[in-house]
């Protein structure tokens, strides 16, 4: 994946934004989650074909698994992407007319992106931009913003998640340790976070991974702080889920400034 640096990735369970400042092309690949596109500062191009004409657009929503490469040189352009199972998920998949590439005018995508933009270029916190990437999907989806979890029993649940994130995650032992049959478990953990516990569970371990590769340590040991086999392990279900491996990206604090 031929981008230069990220400015920011933010992570949280089920979803990361990821802001960008665009030197290349994104060579054709496909990804599990389903992707909003937002370019912050003018507007970005898709091919959906092999050799195929590359598609001028304000924004789009790219479904899972279909393959497509990418451009937007000179370019910050927020991606936000979300598990396709989750809430949000499922009602943005909802509004898609086709598989594949979904394009959104301008009229959409101002109202989504200028937030983004606001934050992103102000400095903002990750805090911030985590609530107006989460709140920006909804939007598009047309559903709630998924409220905090609140049962006592999940939040214990995902607190020994988050705790042994390096070990194998057994929902009959978790729903043991708090109180619940793995039946009634699984019902309210999906109630509670808007995702299974075996997306969550995957979710929480890529962000783990990826906050510690992309802070500096080795892809190996992120790789095992987070129960990847390996690095291999890891770079393979990263370009899985979102269509690169972690060691084509780099983090870096970037100067960027809107076009005039």
């Amino acid at each position: 994946m031929d981008i230069a640096g990220f400015g920011r990735v933010v992570f949280w369970d089920g979803g990361s934004l990821w802001l960008a400042l665009i030197t290349g092309v994104t060579q054709r690949h496909s990804h599990h989650a389903v992707q909003l596109s937002l370019p912050l500062d003018g507007m970005a191009q898709f091919q959906t074909e092999p050799d195929g004409d590359w598609i001028q657009c304000h924004g789009a929503v790219i479904t899972p698994d279909a393959p497509h490469a990418f451009r937007a040189p000179g370019r910050v352009v927020a991606n936000i992407l979300f598990e396709p199972e989750s809430a949000v998920g499922r009602g943005l998949l909802a509004k898609c007319a086709r598989p594949g590439l979904n394009l959104l005018d301008a009229t959409t995508v101002a109202p989504l992106a200028a937030p983004i933009a606001a934050a992103y270029f102000g400095g903002a916190s990750d805090d911030r931009l985590r609530d107006l990437a989460q709140g920006t999907m909804a939007a598009a989806a047309g559903v709630p913003v998924q409220p905090a979890t609140v049962d006592p029993r999940i939040l214990s649940a995902i607190a020994e998640i988050r705790a042994h994130i390096d070990e194998p995650v057994l929902l009959p032992v978790l729903a043991r340790r708090v109180g619940l049959s793995p039946g009634r478990f699984r019902h309210l953990f999906v109630a509670e976070t808007g995702v299974s516990l075996r997306a969550f569970v995957l979710w929480e371990r890529l962000n783990r991974a990826l906050s510690i590769g992309f802070s500096g340590g080795s892809w190996t040991e992120a790789a095992h702080a987070a129960n990847f086999a390996d690095s291999a392990h890891l770079s393979r279900t990263c370009r899985r889920m979102f269509g690169l491996a972690p060691t084509s990206a780099r983090v870096v604090d970037l100067e960027l400034r809107q076009s005039a």
